[in-house]
């Protein structure tokens, strides 16, 4: 009996010290809104909606987490994260229909920099969101607008989703305040005409009050990713902001050309082929926080999508102001302005929006 307590006592020892070295963690941000809705329409044609609606500042999600020290510097991690509708109290998927489809990956970390297998961010979401106001906003957000689309606007401007599915990924260190990463996703798939291999390079500094960030994705259609890579494409984006102190200032340049043979879903589409050269557009956006009190801030963003195929142009202009209730709690007002032109006539519409977001 005695041999069998110790026994025990010695396994309850074992399992906490790897639980010392093994951290998961559950986490996640639900974002909660009320306002009244309404995409670009022709006079007299608005579909206008009053609507509580989730994830619109930036979109609810939950994750799970962990980590391993491993010795020598050396850390193990993995990430689950689910994507949430909690107007509706249900998920979202990525474009490739996944559950996990914020993220999934696990990853080995050190003196080396990190390599991550899985989906993973991609560099072009990270620059869009990390150099405007609105951050990650799929809503309020000029340059998330035009990425990545907005149901009855314009379609995605890109033909990827923000975390690519089946890639591998490498960050450098940083060093005096440089950093490198490289992003690859093979296309899967042996029998499909057109379909290539995508990756991604980028290169940011980030040193005092200034940030900057530049980017380069070639991306190749395959419809092994479900529909993860819609799209061939080779994009260039260059992003920097700089703090002054009374005020933080984003500036913005993306550069998207698209094979002929191939278009981007979207209603109507932004990048669609009219002729043998592809679809080319160019977006652009500035923008601008100003810190009211230690709490209190008030963000403004002007970006324009132009499509140089048929001369159209898609406008957002946003202005916010968001207050901070805690370290994990915050409330906002945003009024979102849209207009387009070149798609037979000027269309516009204006969003008014107050939310409560809350991390856990």
């Amino acid at each position: 009996m005695f041999a069998k307590k110790k026994l025990v006592a010695a396994a309850a020892l074992l399992a906490l010290a790897g639980a010392a070295q093994a951290e998961v963690k559950l986490y996640g941000m639900v974002d909660m809104s009320v306002g009244s809705f309404e995409n670009a329409h022709a006079k007299g044609a608005s579909d206008r909606v009053t609507a509580i609606e989730s994830g619109k500042m930036m979109t609810s999600y939950f994750g799970i987490a962990g980590s391993e020290d491993l010795g020598g510097g050396l850390k193990a991690e993995f990430v689950l994260e689910s994507f949430i509708g909690a107007d509706a109290g249900k998920t979202l998927g990525n474009n490739a229909g996944g559950f996990w489809g914020r993220g999934s990956f696990v990853a080995l970390s050190g003196g080396f920099g990190k390599v991550a297998v899985g989906q993973y961010d991609n560099a072009l979401f990270i620059s869009g969101l990390s150099y405007n106001p609105f951050g990650s906003s799929m809503t309020f957000s000029p340059t998330m607008r035009h990425y990545y689309g907005l149901a009855g606007n314009y379609g995605a401007a890109l033909g990827i989703d923000t975390g690519w599915v089946n890639s591998v990924t490498y960050e450098t260190p940083t060093v005096g305040g440089f950093m490198a990463s490289a992003q690859y996703s093979p296309k899967e798939s042996k029998n499909v005409d057109g379909s290539s291999n995508s990756y991604t390079l980028a290169a940011s500094y980030n040193a005092g009050p200034l940030s900057a960030m530049l980017t380069y994705a070639n991306i190749g259609y395959t419809d092994a990713a479900y529909a993860a890579y819609v799209a061939d494409q080779k994009v260039w984006a260059l992003g920097a902001s700089y703090d002054f102190g009374v005020a933080k200032a984003f500036l913005q340049y993306t550069d998207i050309k698209s094979d002929a043979s191939l278009s981007i879903s979207g209603t109507p589409p932004v990048a669609s082929v009219t002729d043998e050269d592809g679809a080319k557009a160019k977006i652009y956006q500035v923008g601008v926080s100003v810190p009211l009190s230690d709490k209190a801030s008030v963000m403004a963003s002007y970006g324009r999508l132009k499509d140089k195929e048929d001369n159209s142009s898609d406008k957002v202009l946003s202005i916010g102001y968001n207050y901070v209730l805690s370290k994990r709690t915050d409330v906002y007002g945003v009024f979102t302005n849209n207009s387009q032109s070149g798609t037979g006539n000027t269309k516009s519409g204006q969003t008014f929006a107050v939310g409560l977001r809350h991390n856990f």
